[in-house]
């Protein structure tokens, strides 16, 4: 499975046009997260090792996050400025609120759904419907409005 895994990666990856990361499983509270130190890698929950389909949404949701760090910190547009002010407050599962709501509606959060939705649905054909009730329809919202945001750069 993590050969698979890191095939995806590496075509993740080059779509984005950032380096490729290492990937492990681990114990993890999240179903994964991108780890900046001591090392830059994606940790994926050991209870997905054997599912590719939710493997193949966290390497792609992370390696998004991954995207948005070097954007920040290379341009100065509009999104840039929002993602570097962002990432300096950002809010994870150590403390978000009780419902999650202040994690979700993050521009960063929502841009990486929006990507993983997007990227896995047009050239991997695998479709995801998310799990928060009508969080979908404002991620296809994003995705209509930032369609060109997506491309390759």
């Amino acid at each position: 499975m993590l050969e698979k895994i890191k095939l995806l990666a590496e075509r993740v990856a080059e779509y984005l046009g950032v380096e490729i990361i290492p990937i492990e499983f681990d114990n993890i509270v999240d179903d994964s997260r991108l780890v900046l130190r001591p090392e830059v890698k994606i940790v994926i929950n050991s209870k997905h090792q054997d599912d590719y389909f939710e493997c193949a949404k966290a390497v792609t949701h992370e390696y998004r996050h991954l995207f948005q760090i070097f954007y920040a910190n290379m341009f100065n547009d509009g999104r840039a400025r929002r993602w570097k002010a962002e990432l300096t407050a950002l809010v994870n599962t150590s403390n978000m609120n009780n419902k999650g709501s202040n994690y979700i509606s993050q521009e960063l959060e929502l841009d990486a759904f929006s990507f993983t939705k997007y990227y896995l649905d047009k050239y991997e054909s695998i479709r995801i419907n998310n799990k928060i009730a009508g969080y979908d329809e404002i991620i296809d919202k994003y995705i209509l409005f930032n369609y060109k945001f997506f491309y390759r750069f």
